[in-house]
């Protein structure tokens, strides 16, 4: 611990903005990065020198001015739910934690301005009370905040409807501070946001977002299960490009996966693939009477099941279907990837003809520039980093793009195509190379 400098900050901030016990200095310098042997292995022992809590963007000024002064890395942390390593800290320094700037600022006409470090869950409860609903959010979305879900992740829950934090008009504006002796404060919209979207923080720090909101619905949760992965699929496919079924989720588990599921034990049993649905309330009937045209067995008393129970049936969906199976079968992990729209199908039977036994198809249907796409999150079996680097070749080999959950760095996870401009950024807003220094490989000299 420098312990020097950290006196200083703390008269600069406040000593009760500071916290350097260990145990909490080590917990908050982690995200959900041990999904992957590989990461697990190469990030344990990352850790900061201290939390930095901010209540204001006066102070979050401060702090970025006494980082940059004193030539001090600093990575800003939202709700800590990444799941590459994007929070950890690769050169100790400061972990500057964000989640004290959580106002709703205003809402109007559709759009929500609001603190970066806002929780999406308590935002979209909140929401609910104004008629709006988020568009989309991480299946994470409890613990998440608005400023580290746009800074680190995708998509999510509602993403079949309304696509990525990429597609146009969800990401309206975005207000950021740059790491520099005297912070700059600005606001940038349009093409602009690319070099912040999904950028890890690496050029510049968000402070605010503008949002553009969905209207607020009611949804009802449906569970459809199938004898064998395929019809799963092409239902599933039919689902998601119905234009009379309006849904938020569309989530597809091969058998045994939902077994780990354990809410679901009276529904599922190993040899069942499901297809998890949020719809609109009612149309399950159309739901139902499709389920039976695909040969799936549509179950009428699992809405109410998980009502009752207060079940989230979000947590079932995307990155939260590898936690569950790892809960049970924790020599797991995961990837992620696009298979071809048209020829997925086949994409799938070739996997599972190559590896029967280490790879399970788990779907998450969604929109990408306006088209309906099949995105995935299989969970792999893994022995070694030799057999999974083999497993992720062939499935760019057969055509999936996969975006590699397994490195840290921006550049090698697939969400590569604003790399470049997130790069520029970083050299105008980070002049010292000083925000989460060590998770690019571009240089910016």
């Amino acid at each position: 611990m420098n312990q020097g400098w950290i006196d200083e900050l703390k008269q600069v901030i406040g000593e009760n903005k500071v916290e350097t016990k260990d145990s909490y200095v080590k917990r908050m310098s982690q995200d959900f990065y041990w999904y992957s042997p590989i990461l697990k292995k190469q990030l344990s022992d990352f850790y900061a020198d201290c939390i930095v809590k901010p209540s204001s963007v006066e102070e979050v000024i401060e702090v970025l001015a006494f980082s940059a002064q004193n030539r001090i890395p600093l990575v800003p942390r939202g709700g800590g739910t990444g799941n590459y390593g994007q929070i950890i800290p690769m050169e100790k320094g400061i972990i500057l934690d964000t989640s004290a700037l959580n106002k709703i600022i205003e809402i109007k006409n559709g759009i929500g301005r609001f603190g970066a470090g806002i929780k999406l869950g308590k935002l979209e409860a909140d929401l609910a009370n104004d008629g709006y609903s988020l568009r989309f959010f991480p299946s994470t979305y409890l613990k998440s905040t608005l400023g580290g879900f746009i800074a680190g992740g995708t998509g999510g829950i509602g993403s079949i409807e309304y696509g990525t934090l990429w597609d146009e008009g969800n990401v309206v504006r975005l207000t950021i501070l740059t790491l520099e002796e005297k912070p700059r404060l600005f606001t940038i919209e349009g093409e602009e946001l690319k070099k912040y979207i999904h950028h890890y923080g690496l050029s510049g720090v968000i402070i605010e977002a503008e949002i553009a909101l969905a209207p607020y619905r009611e949804w009802e949760d449906h569970l459809v299960t199938f004898s064998n992965i395929n019809d799963a699929l092409s239902f599933s496919e039919s689902i998601a490009k119905s234009e009379s079924i309006r849904k938020r989720l569309v989530s597809v588990s091969e058998s045994p996966l939902a077994t780990a599921f354990k809410p679901f034990e009276a529904f599922v049993s190993e040899h069942d693939s499901i297809v998890l649905l949020q719809v609109e309330k009612g149309d399950c009937d159309q739901v139902e009477e499709l389920a039976h045209s695909f040969n799936g067995s549509f179950l009428p008393t699992f809405s109410e099941h998980v009502k009752k129970n207060k079940v989230r049936t979000t947590d079932f969906s995307w990155n939260h279907v590898t936690l569950w199976w790892m809960k049970h079968h924790p020599e797991a992990t995961y990837l992620q990837g696009r298979f071809d729209t048209k020829n997925y199908l086949k994409q799938v039977e070739l996997l599972k003809e190559k590896y029967p036994n280490e790879v399970l198809i788990h779907f998450e249907w969604i929109s990408v520039g306006g088209s309906i796409v099949p995105s995935s999150q299989p969970i792999i079996s893994y022995t070694t980093e030799e057999r999974l680097n083999e497993i992720i070749t062939y499935f760019k080999e057969i055509g999936v793009k996969v975006s590699n959950p397994h490195t840290y760095l921006i550049e090698e996870g697939g969400k590569d195509d604003w790399v470049e401009l997130i790069s520029l950024a970083k050299k105008e807003n980070d002049p010292y190379q000083l925000l989460n220094p060590g998770k690019m490989k571009i240089g910016i000299g």
